[in-house]
């Protein structure tokens, strides 16, 4: 995730800091609903952010919420699925 940010700023000022609310307004959704997104495999969800090309991998058990990766779309889709 800081990396993306860091990649954006560099792009565009101040792209990063979007980028980063972006996942934080992700984080939120998922937080307040956490079954809204698709199981992708397994017991992981996947939930896309909207304006960048990028995923938040997670899983649900119980009340804890555990953030396997946010991950590009484009780019080795699947290097999370052996953590």
């Amino acid at each position: 995730m800081l990396a993306a940010r860091d990649y954006y700023d560099q792009l565009v000022t101040d792209l990063g800091k979007k980028f980063i609310l972006e996942v934080e307004f992700v984080f939120k959704r998922i937080r307040t609903n956490p079954l809204e997104f698709p199981i992708v495999f397994n017991d992981f969800r996947k939930a896309l952010l909207r304006k960048f090309p990028y995923s938040i991998i997670y899983r649900f058990e119980g009340e804890k919420i555990q953030i396997l990766a946010i991950a590009h779309q484009k780019r080795k889709p699947s290097y999370f699925a052996n953590r």
